[in-house]
């Protein structure tokens, strides 16, 4: 049996006048676009409608416990397995998973790779930025921006994979330089 949304206490009210006013079940559905059983099971036991336990197995997880797994999902550091056995040991992964990829507030996302700046390196950047900011289109026409490609011998250079929540920026992570080898092409 199908089940739909449950009658709200102003549908009840509006049922019970309609009802007064000595309309039919049909025409009272027609009128509050729901179902006529609907309004007959209404009809016929007002007070004990909506007491009765609805089927179905009930959540694994109370609203509190899907607070707290969304709030270290948003950390970015933990998997769906890690999230898993630091929280809930009972529940699957792939329900863990489900849960983060209904929610609006997260996506799957890869993460940005950048290499480790010193204080010293920022300060160069910096310097370089600030020199070229004045620049004319004349000076930028004799600068060359070429595209590259590297390809590693060992394998990805790290891909990772979070969850990321789109409240916070991105997240950037830091690679290690020169490891394993690699041909760079112009």
């Amino acid at each position: 049996m199908a089940r739909g949304r449950v009658l709200t206490e102003k549908e009840k009210g509006e049922i019970s006048a309609l009802h007064k006013c000595r309309l039919s079940e049909r025409a009272i559905a027609k009128v509050l676009e729901r179902s006529r059983p609907l309004i007959h099971a209404y009809l016929t036991c007002p007070d004990t409608y909506t007491t009765t336990k609805r089927p179905g197995r009930p959540k694994q997880l109370t609203p509190t416990a899907e607070r707290r797994l969304f709030q270290e999902a948003s950390k970015g550091k933990s998997s769906a397995p890690k999230l898993k056995t630091q929280l809930h040991p009972d529940l699957s992964a792939r329900r863990i998973r489900e849960l983060l990829q209904k929610h609006p507030g997260f996506k799957f996302d890869k993460r940005m790779a950048s290499p480790v700046l010193t204080k010293h390196h920022k300060a160069n950047r910096l310097k370089w930025a600030r020199e070229k900011v004045t620049w004319d289109a004349a000076k930028w026409s004799q600068v060359v921006f070429s595209g590259e490609k590297k390809f590693n011998l060992d394998g990805p250079d790290g891909l990772q994979f979070y969850w990321h929540d789109l409240r916070f920026e991105t997240q950037i992570y830091s690679r290690r330089q020169s490891g394993g080898g690699s041909v760079m092409v112009w």
